[in-house]
């Protein structure tokens, strides 16, 4: 994959692309400032400028020459509040639909997901908690805070999926997880869910492997039937080894509780001594890559990092769960926009890739300058030389 310029990622979502989503989710109706397209680049813009984005900066960074210029947006005056209500009230569908066009397009699957035989589906979740003064919306977890809870799925490094619970039984991860799991899945390819301790309940799995969805955990508490001990051809991976590799049914005491059968693979870690249990209904790979493949799930901490330290999520720039909505959806695109620039350029580090795309953006800003000015420059020297030739 040869490399892209940052000009070529935005371009995935084209302007007629925004605009014809604003007429279709009605954003724009009786809206003369602050368009959905507009919001949508300077929300883009703000996040990628800085670690921290507040109403006022977005109201400066609106203002500024260099965003107008860059993306052909008219020199209105905005005030931070306006943009407040706006966030508050603009249908956050509009954000979703464009979130859902960036991951399924021709780009992104040629980027990211051309001929993956194996689709590891990396999911879990992480809490944003602000005062019980300041959020209405949420779940009673600690004492004066409110928590938000955001379930992800990622897919060869990019969010594909996102939901939000604010309800107090998604707390658990038994309620919360399995929504994220049963969701949709790409097509002409194995699909496999890779998730931490959060669910342990056995049923869970059952209902998994009954509906064909397969699925890599680490189990703790569990009482089994072994049916069979499976070959083992390779006991050494780069952290573990491999102690055993076993065909299950689960069991309550001495009854089965399902005939559905399911692998437990059982490893030691090399340094600490940990005794690791696995369990997945995945036969097809050999027991080093069902460990690999769970070890791999790390990627998904690293998103969360990234995406709260570099992309302003942890902070919540509305406090109405339709302006929560709204960033949550621009804050998954631009981390879409920042995997594919890291990915096809061959970046280290986010904190390089981001700074790296939006000076590559504005780029084209000094391009422009330097064509409109250099005439200038030219006319003036000309009349300079004039003068010394003429003495």
């Amino acid at each position: 994959m040869d490399s892209v310029n940052a000009r070529e990622i935005m371009g995935i979502i084209p302007d007629e692309l925004l605009d014809r989503l604003a007429i279709e989710n009605k954003v724009d109706y009786s809206v003369k400032k602050l368009k959905g397209r507009t919001i949508f680049q300077l929300f883009v813009y703000g996040i990628l400028s800085g670690k921290m984005i507040s109403l006022r900066i977005l109201e400066a960074i609106f203002k500024s020459n260099k965003f107008q210029k860059l993306f052909n947006v008219s020199s209105d005056k905005v005030r931070h509040s306006g943009l407040g209500i706006r966030i508050n009230n603009i249908d956050y569908h509009y954000f979703e639909n464009i979130f859902k066009y960036l991951i399924t397009s021709d780009k992104v699957d040629e980027i990211i997901f051309s001929n993956k035989k194996i689709n590891a589906r990396k999911i879990d979740s992480t809490l944003v908690l602000l005062s019980s003064k300041l959020l209405k919306v949420g779940m009673d977890d600690n004492p004066n805070k409110k928590s938000l809870k955001y379930s992800v799925e990622i897919n060869q490094g990019i969010p594909v999926n996102i939901i939000l619970f604010k309800d107090q039984k998604y707390l658990s991860e038994e309620n919360a997880l399995p929504r994220i799991v049963k969701d949709k899945t790409l097509k002409n390819t194995l699909n496999i869910a890779i998730f931490d301790r959060g669910i342990q309940k056995k049923q869970t799995f059952v209902d998994f492997s009954k509906n064909k969805i397969f699925f890599i955990s680490r189990i703790t508490n569990h009482c089994f039937e072994t049916i069979k001990e499976l070959e083992i051809k390779n006991r050494q991976t780069e952290t573990l080894n491999i102690i055993s590799d076993q065909l299950i049914k689960f069991k309550i005491g001495d009854e089965e509780i399902t005939n559905e059968e399911f692998r437990l693979v059982v490893g030691e870690n090399k340094k600490t001594k940990e005794i690791i249990s696995f369990i997945t209904n995945v036969f097809s790979l050999s027991a080093d890559e069902i460990t690999d493949l769970y070890k791999s799930r790390w990627e998904i901490e690293t998103f969360f990092k990234f995406i709260k330290q570099d992309l302003n999520f942890s902070h919540l720039l509305s406090r109405s769960e339709n302006g929560i909505r709204v960033v949550m959806y621009l804050t998954m695109i631009v981390a879409v926009l920042l995997t594919l620039y890291k990915k096809t350029n061959k970046i280290i580090g986010w904190a390089v890739t981001k700074i790296m795309f939006l000076n590559d953006l504005e780029k084209d800003l000094m391009n422009d300058w330097h064509f409109e000015m250099t005439p200038a420059f030219e006319t003036k020297n000309s009349h300079f030389l004039a003068k010394v030739r003429d003495g």
